[in-house]
């Protein structure tokens, strides 16, 4: 079996907006639509047309 340790993580652009609340991110999960860590509107696990994932996708979330 293999660590976490030992598989590549990808490499995102630095968030340019604030992380948010857990509310925010509840709510995102249920609707089924989510903010890039750039601000763009992405499905889910989603990465924008700039290379920004969703903030669920890059907190582990899904």
């Amino acid at each position: 079996m293999s660590s976490d340790k030992s598989r590549p993580r990808a490499q995102w652009p630095e968030p340019t907006v604030d992380a948010p609340k857990y509310y925010e991110l509840s709510q995102w999960m249920v609707d089924g639509v989510a903010r890039s860590t750039d601000g763009c509107t992405v499905e889910t696990d989603g990465i924008c047309e700039h290379g920004h994932p969703s903030w669920l996708l890059l907190l582990g979330y899904v």
